[in-house]
C-alpha cells in the first residue's frame, strides 16, 4: 500500500532538474538572442538605404564626401601635430644631452 509514496522522490526530482534545465537554458539563451539582436540592429542602421528622393540622395551623398574630406583633412593635422610634438621632444633631449656632454668634459 505504501509502495506508491516509493515514487513520489522521484517525480519531485525530475521537476525540480527540468525546472533547473529550463532556467539555466534561459539564463544562456537569452543574452545571445539580445547579442544577435543587436547586430542585426546595428548591421541595418550602418547599411544605406534609398529614400527614394534624389534630391536627398544628392544632399547626403554631397555632405557624406564632405565629413569623409574632413576626416582625412583632420587626421592629417594630427599626425602633423605628432610628428611636431615629437620633432620638439627630440630636440629637448638632444640639447640636454649637448649640455650634459658639455658640462661632463
Amino acid at each position: 500500500m505504501l509502495h506508491h509514496l516509493y515514487f513520489v522522490p522521484f517525480v519531485i526530482f525530475h521537476f525540480v532538474v527540468t525546472a533547473l534545465l529550463i532556467v539555466t537554458a534561459l539564463i544562456v539563451i537569452r543574452p545571445l538572442a539580445m547579442a544577435a539582436r543587436y547586430r542585426c540592429a546595428s548591421s541595418r542602421a550602418s547599411s544605406p538605404r534609398a529614400t527614394h528622393n534624389a534630391a536627398f540622395e544628392d544632399y547626403r551623398q554631397a555632405t557624406l564626401k564632405r565629413l569623409e574630406q574632413e576626416a582625412d583633412e583632420f587626421r592629417a593635422c594630427l599626425d602633423r601635430l605628432r610628428r611636431s610634438a615629437d620633432a620638439a621632444a627630440f630636440e629637448a633631449f638632444l640639447n640636454a644631452r649637448r649640455t650634459g656632454g658639455q658640462a661632463a668634459s
